[in-house]
């Protein structure tokens, strides 16, 4: 049973295995049928993908050298219109040469004519816009940026206008005229007056004087007005009727020496230039003037009563040196001559010392003054050191107004000093004359008693 059931078994195996091999290969040529076919399909539509886009790509080349002959077409075509604009160019130079030539043959000397004309409008429009006439007749501006910024060649009428102004200027710089104009004051308020114009030169309105500034069409109160008669004659020239004749300051330069003027300071600013120093020598020189007149009126008393007691010498008088001299001879002509001549001796320097009082004072307040001149002076040149210091030298006129404030002291020390010193030598000479006429009439009173007592010894 056993060797029964074997063959069996290995037979069923044996059919299993074979089957199962021919199911396998089946299945796997199936697969491989299938994949062949995938393959085939594939392949076509990429044959027909790749013929498509072959065909794509020639119709697009086409294209593509149809756009390039088309653009190599144009190029030829702007070629030839480039070459016939530059044949035109070249025949339109060609003319314009040709004209031009012409023109210079046909202007000639009119060419540097109108340069000259150019010219001098230019020259005319700066100087009529800057004129005090322009102000009164503001239409010539017009008239003249007409003339002056035309490029065209001037005609006839053009150069007879610009002739007409000059002519115009010139005829009315000589005139005084009134008219209405608005001015503004230094505090920048605007108000309308009457001003009068003294040709092209000055304007003014009542007393005071008138800056015009072109720039802005303006005309501006000077910020600080001139003085004593130059003012006074603008209030003379504004207050005068047609035809009236009245004397008159003018600016020939059109403001720039009032300018000037107004830059300058006044007296007492000169005096506040000297500081500390420029008011003691003030101080010292007033109070040397008060001691000089106070000298001068009593030698001058001094001097009138004994010329009135020279008339009387018989009735002397305590009020004056030689009435004491004789006053003092007479309570004193009993003692002999020395007494007499040292009692009449101490009377007379007295008088003497009295006469003489001050002088000393004088002269050293003469002396002191300049000395304290050149110490301001001094004082001032080392400030101005300073700023060169700081600021080197670059600005002239921080030097020189650092130099004109030092040299203040020194003014004011010499006009303090010059009238000290004259006054000094003038009480000098009459204190020496009225010592003379009292040593005079003290040697005549000595001379009188030593002849009274050579009379008495005989």
């Amino acid at each position: 049973m056993k060797f029964d059931y074997l063959p069996r078994l290995i037979a069923a195996a044996l059919f299993f295995v074979s089957n199962f091999a021919w199911s396998l290969e089946a299945e796997q040529e199936k697969t491989m049928a299938d994949i062949l076919r995938e393959i085939r399909s594939i392949n076509e539509a990429d044959a027909d993908r790749y013929k498509t886009r072959e065909t794509q790509f020639k119709q697009e080349a086409a294209d593509q050298k149809a756009l390039l002959r088309a653009a190599e077409d144009e190029v030829r075509r702007q070629e030839r219109a480039r070459n016939r604009l530059q044949k035109d160019f070249d025949n339109n130079e060609e003319i314009l040469t040709g004209l031009e030539s012409s023109l210079d043959k046909r202007v000639g000397d009119l060419g540097e004519l109108f340069g000259v004309f150019r010219q001098t409008a230019d020259d005319t429009q700066t100087m009529l816009f800057d004129s005090l006439i322009t102000l009164e007749f503001p239409a010539r501006r017009t008239k003249i940026s007409k003339l002056a910024e035309s490029d065209e060649v001037p005609t006839i009428a053009q150069m007879r206008a610009l002739w007409t102004l000059l002519i115009e200027e010139s005829a009315l710089s000589g005139t005084i005229s009134k008219f209405q104009a608005s001015v503004v004051r230094p505090s920048g308020e605007k108000y309308d007056a009457d001003v009068t114009r003294v040709g092209s030169f000055n304007v003014i309105t009542e007393d005071r004087y008138l800056n015009y500034l072109a720039e802005n069409d303006e005309l501006v109160e000077l910020p600080r007005q001139p003085a004593g008669a130059v003012r006074s004659s603008a209030a003379d020239l504004h207050d005068a009727d047609p035809g009236q004749e009245v004397g008159f300051f003018i600016d020939p330069s059109r403001g720039a020496l009032l300018g000037l003027l107004v830059q300058s300071p006044s007296l007492g600013e000169r005096v506040e230039q000297g500081k500390a120093v420029g008011y003691a020598i003030i101080l010292l020189g007033i109070v040397g003037l008060i001691i000089v007149g106070q000298r001068l009126l009593t030698l001058t008393r001094i001097r009138s009563r004994i010329n009135n007691q020279m008339k009387d010498l018989e009735t002397p008088r305590p009020d004056n040196p030689l009435g004491r001299i004789l006053i003092s001879y007479i309570e004193n002509k009993h003692l002999d001559l020395d007494t007499i001549k040292s009692r009449v001796e101490e009377v007379m320097f007295s008088d003497l010392a009295e006469i003489k009082k001050g002088l000393q004072l004088i002269k050293v307040f003469a002396a002191v003054a300049p000395l304290m001149g050149l110490l301001g002076t001094v004082i001032g040149m080392i400030g101005t050191f300073q700023a060169i210091t700081l600021f080197g030298t670059g600005d002239p006129k921080l030097m020189a107004g650092g130099i004109s404030q030092a040299l203040v002291t020194t003014v004011l020390g010499l006009c303090a000093a010059i009238p000290l010193v004259l006054s000094h030598g003038l009480l000098s000479s009459q204190s020496t004359k009225l010592g003379k006429l009292i040593g005079e009439q003290f040697l005549s009173v000595v001379a009188d008693k030593a002849q009274q007592e050579a009379i008495k010894e005989n």
